[in-house]
């Protein structure tokens, strides 16, 4: 029963919010000549319903309209509004009200309703919002596979390649970190998962020989691949904070930002640590997978504390850049990459970006601003296949690169001397090679001129590679007499520098598979994936450091493979190769310890494997099916449908699996080929995304 009651005061009264006389015609009408138009409201509704319906029909007879407020078309849109506002309130009077569900609270979902069209339904709106475009799909297909491993997305518009990125809320990081099984009840742990308190982040501090092992580690075995601090500082700054704090993370004086560095320099270690060394020092598979994390979330949650983002300091850089070395093997890469934002604008606020011989400052001062200022140029250049752009323009980079030295003398010496920055050194000409491909391709306007310029920045990175590496660096005997990770260098330069090439041709990658003008990309990324696994399958053998750009670029290469695979025919001498090289990978992975790269790679490769096989064995029923009907062979005319494989993929990782330290082999079920193949010739581009499911190119 509708209970509203008529108004008695003149639309025009109502309208304009004053006193009406409640009499037609009203006072305020004859006063200001308005007799004749004066009338109240016959139908009931209520005033919402009147000023709405009114307020339109005011906003048709403005000057602006091309309907006079006389014409009966206006008086009938009047009526349909009136009518159309009474409906929606009487449902909005009977619907029920519930409570707001954990979804329409998630901002992320939130922001998927605003964007949508009102003159679309809510379900069409969020669909079109949610499917990816086929020229996107079809364009980065093998990116995305690569960045599934990593738990990332490049595009925004590829929302499942990773779901928990919208649904979980992780206070920090992006993984959620599994929980121990245990019989203490979640009431009973107390205040151990939050790292956020002073007193949790003093006992996660190991003690004080510990804290020494791995910091002395860190420089002799690590510091060469990224070169981000000045070791002699660090260590006496550690000597400091025992001598004159000890060792007191909650003393007023101890710098929060520096306890960041601390924590990132030990977090690096002891995810890089080999089995055998993490041992002989006490640390076991479950305490090397909690420390780990517990070490990167509490070098941010010191950078967040010390208020970096405001307080700038280039302890914060070198805790962000050294963080790197854990971030993507613990499963942190969309936070890290967030944080590498941050520190760009940061040292350019330091003035890093400009550090000439002829700026002031201590000698180990503008030494450690030119290294994490050059280590936050080679990760942000080496991100470009995420982000297809980049945040420092090397034309406002005039830093001077950091010295080729000794870091307790600081005397240049000849680019021929192994020196605990010489290997960034070189890294920083590759990686300056990646702003201007990006900037060429951006050029031009046609394929032909695009290829142009990646055949250039290819030839390019050889000469780069051949012509100016040092003799360290290549492959003649090692000296005696050089330090002992020269050998570890030159296999994370082998394998670097070949995943390079793979990105100059990226662009290119897809359209390979089918178009023989792009001849030389298939063969070329070919061989820089074999290059990758060999010399990976001789790192697992040597018990170097662990880095995480052998399980990356592993996983990439392994993806080339079994894309290849998918574009040849089923009789093709390499196809066996290739898929005992994928094996292999899968093997090897299979046995890593406390890495997330490791873990879905397993599972992203062996379901690609599985799938490659199934199309091999239906490609030979055809061809022997066929061969009496039809003695001329014929391409297979069958497409690759990464989105529907994307999807089946994660929703499979939602079922809960148990934890443990070593990613299993994946029990992901043969997939039938006719589910992941749609009908029609092979497209161009649908394999370049593949690549993101699985990898991700801060640095390397």
């Amino acid at each position: 029963m509708n209970t509203t009651r008529s108004r008695l005061a003149c639309i025009s009264c109502t309208r304009r919010k004053v006193k009406c006389s409640k009499t037609v015609p009203c006072s305020n009408c004859i006063r200001r000549g308005e007799q004749n138009t004066c009338r109240t409201s016959q139908d009931g509704n209520d005033a919402t319903t009147i000023t709405i319906a009114e307020q339109a029909a005011s906003s048709a007879s403005s000057p602006l309209s091309i309907l006079s407020p006389a014409e009966p078309r206006n008086e009938s849109e009047l009526s349909m509004l009136r009518r159309r506002v009474a409906e929606l309130e009487n449902e909005l009077h009977h619907a029920p009200n519930p409570s707001p569900s954990p979804t329409e609270q998630c901002p992320a979902i939130i922001s998927h309703r605003l964007g949508s069209s009102t003159e679309q339904g809510p379900g069409e709106a969020v669909n079109r919002q949610r499917t990816p475009s086929c020229d996107t799909v079809a364009e980065d297909a093998a990116s995305i596979l690569e960045f599934l491993a990593w738990g990332r997305r490049k595009n925004p518009d590829l929302p499942v390649a990773s779901p928990e990125a919208v649904i979980h809320v992780s206070p920090v990081g992006d993984i959620i970190i599994p929980q121990a099984q245990s019989d203490i009840s979640p009431n009973d742990i107390g205040t151990l998962d939050d790292v956020s308190q002073m007193s949790i982040l003093q006992l996660l501090l190991p003690d004080r020989r510990r804290t020494w092992d791995l910091i002395l580690w860190h420089e002799q075995y690590l510091l060469w691949y990224h070169c981000s601090y000045h070791a002699p500082s660090l260590r006496n700054q550690l000597e400091n904070f025992y001598d004159t704090y000890d060792g007191s993370i909650e003393h007023p004086e101890v710098n929060l930002q520096w306890v960041a560095f601390l924590f990132a320099v030990l977090a690096g270690s002891i995810t890089s640590l080999p089995a055998s060394t993490a041992e002989q020092w006490g640390f076991d598979d479950a305490e090397r997978a909690t420390l780990s994390k517990r070490w990167f979330q509490a070098a941010i949650t010191c950078l967040n504390k010390a208020d970096f983002a405001s307080n700038h300091s280039i302890l914060s850089l070198q805790a962000i850049a050294t963080l790197t070395l854990s971030a993507h093997m613990l499963g942190f890469s969309n936070l890290q990459s967030t944080y590498l934002a941050a520190s760009v604008r940061i040292a350019q606020s330091l003035g890093f970006h400009r550090l000439t011989e002829s700026v002031p400052g201590g000698i180990v001062e503008k030494e450690a601003g030119r290294r994490v200022w050059l280590q936050i140029c080679c990760q942000d250049w080496f991100s470009l296949p995420f982000s297809d752009t980049y945040l420092i323009n090397p034309t406002y980079s005039k830093s001077e690169l950091p010295l080729n030295c000794h870091d307790e003398s600081l005397v240049s010496l000849p680019d021929s001397e192994p020196t605990v920055g010489g290997y960034s050194r070189f890294l920083g000409s590759i990686a300056s090679i990646m702003p201007r491909l990006q900037d060429g391709l951006m050029s031009c306007n046609t394929l032909f001129t695009k290829y142009e310029q990646v055949l250039k920045w290819d030839k390019q990175l050889r000469t780069i590679a051949t012509a100016t590496r040092p003799k360290y660096l290549s492959s003649g005997p090692l000296n005696p007499d050089w330090p002992i990770w020269v050998h570890w260098a030159r296999r994370s330069l082998a394998i670097s520098s070949s995943h390079k090439i793979i990105m100059i041709h990226r662009s290119f990658l897809s359209k390979s598979f089918s178009n023989p003008a792009f001849a030389f990309t298939r063969k070329t990324c070919l061989a820089a994936s074999k290059t990758i696994i060999k010399e990976y399958k001789c790192v697992v053998s040597e018990d170097g450091p662990v880095l995480w750009i052998y399980q990356a670029f592993a996983v990439a290469a392994s993806i080339i493979l079994i894309l290849d695979l998918l574009h040849s025919e089923s009789h093709e001498p390499h196809n066996t190769e290739h898929f005992q090289l994928v094996h292999d990978i899968i093997e090897i992975l299979s046995k890593c310890r406390n890495s997330t790269i490791a873990s879905r790679g397993v599972k992203i490769l062996t379901a690609l494997r599985d799938e490659a096989s199934a199309t091999m064995r239906q490609g030979r029923k055809r061809t022997s099916g066929d061969k009496d009907a039809n003695p001329q062979p014929q391409k297979r005319s069958r497409l690759f449908n990464v989105p529907a494989f994307v999807k089946t993929f994660c929703e499979d990782q939602k079922s809960p699996a148990p934890q443990t330290s070593r990613p299993q082999a994946s029990t992901h079920p043969a997939v039938l080929a006719d589910f992941f193949f749609e009908s029609g010739p092979f497209d161009e581009g649908s394999i370049e995304n593949l690549f993101h499911l699985a990898s991700q190119d801060f640095y390397s």
